[in-house]
């Protein structure tokens, strides 16, 4: 009996003394995180984590249950965007939202985990912008509010999760280096205001030369502006109404300064431009860059999440037969909201 009496006393020291380290030394609140440098702008960095629909793009978890279901909520980027999931033993089970949003320096997100109480942990990210390139840190934060056994699990949390940390941002890292980088130097973002067009409608196959095609629309509206004392207000302009197919339809048109147009115009027609705000872009050199620079408009808008609001619309400067291919300048202008 004695035996079990200092068995009982020994057991019921160590219990105590499990709960009074517990108590006294270990802290409740608990931060992992790791840092990468990432050879992108800041702003490539912060799109890419500033959304959980996107996550599984580089999350360290994705690959270990592909079975695992996902579910998403809320506005695709920025605060509100939510995701669940369910998994395997490995991926568990919970959800996560974008609760702060600081465009390139910072995003947080609130974390719940399935069977693990209803106090929340926090993830963040910040981005410390270098120039050209980032450094990134994830920082995971949890607080256990005096839970003993949390506390005892807290000191092996950054053996834990560090090591998955570091395989994320690896992945971030891969993921937003493969992203082309593009040249937006010759963008900027102006306050157009309209004007009156004619203009002729009409289509051209682009694997062909359109060069015959735009000068008969032009042709045809420059005679009817002769024949009618019309003088010029402007540049020639074209406006994209489709391109499809290798199909371009577009609106061959030239500013004027009139209200109204009477009797037989033919195919000629009294219109007006857009007016409000615009993404302009300058092209230097040959007409022959236009498909690249409408590329270049696309990843434009993508790049800084702008939503078009009506036709993109070219601008030809100055005459090609008076200047050098190389000084051509034609200017794109794409409405946005």
């Amino acid at each position: 009996m004695r035996v079990f009496k200092y068995l009982f006393f020994a057991l019921l020291f160590l219990v105590v003394a499990f709960y009074a380290y517990g108590f006294f030394f270990l802290e409740d609140e608990v931060q992992v995180s790791r840092s990468v440098t990432i050879d992108r702008p800041a702003k490539k960095v912060f799109k890419a984590v500033n959304s959980m629909h996107h996550f599984n793009k580089w999350s360290p978890w994705a690959k270990l249950d592909p079975e695992a279901k996902y579910d998403y909520e809320g506005p695709e980027f920025g605060v509100g965007s939510y995701m669940s999931w369910t998994g395997n033993e490995e991926v568990g089970s919970g959800r996560q939202t974008i609760i702060e949003s600081v465009p390139n320096e910072r995003v947080k997100t609130k974390l719940y985990f399935d069977g693990q109480g209803d106090e929340p942990s926090y993830a963040t990210y910040l981005i410390k912008d270098l120039g050209n390139q980032s450094e990134v840190t994830w920082v995971f934060d949890a607080d256990f509010n005096g839970d003993i056994l949390g506390r005892y699990f807290g000191m092996m949390m950054d053996d834990m999760l560090g090591p998955e940390y570091q395989k994320g941002l690896n992945n971030l890292k891969q993921l937003v280096e493969s992203q082309p980088v593009y040249d937006f130097s010759g963008f900027s973002t102006e306050n157009v205001q309209p004007q009156s067009i004619l203009y002729v409608s009409t289509s051209a196959n682009t694997n062909q030369d359109v060069a015959p095609i735009i000068q008969a629309a032009y042709d045809e509206i420059t005679t009817f502006m002769f024949a009618n004392n019309i003088e010029f207000a402007g540049q020639p302009i074209a406006i994209t109404r489709s391109w499809e197919n290798d199909v371009w339809e577009f609106d061959a048109a030239i500013p004027v300064n009139i209200s109204s147009i009477e009797g037989d115009t033919g195919d000629v027609m009294l219109g007006q431009t857009y007016a409000g705000t615009a993404v302009k872009y300058v092209q230097m050199g040959s007409y022959d860059q236009g498909e690249a620079s409408y590329a270049l408009m696309d990843a434009y808008l993508v790049e800084n999440e702008l939503q078009i609001n009506g036709d993109l619309w070219e601008v030809y400067v100055n005459d090609p037969q008076n200047v050098a291919e190389a000084d051509i300048i034609t200017h794109f202008y794409q409405p946005i909201k």
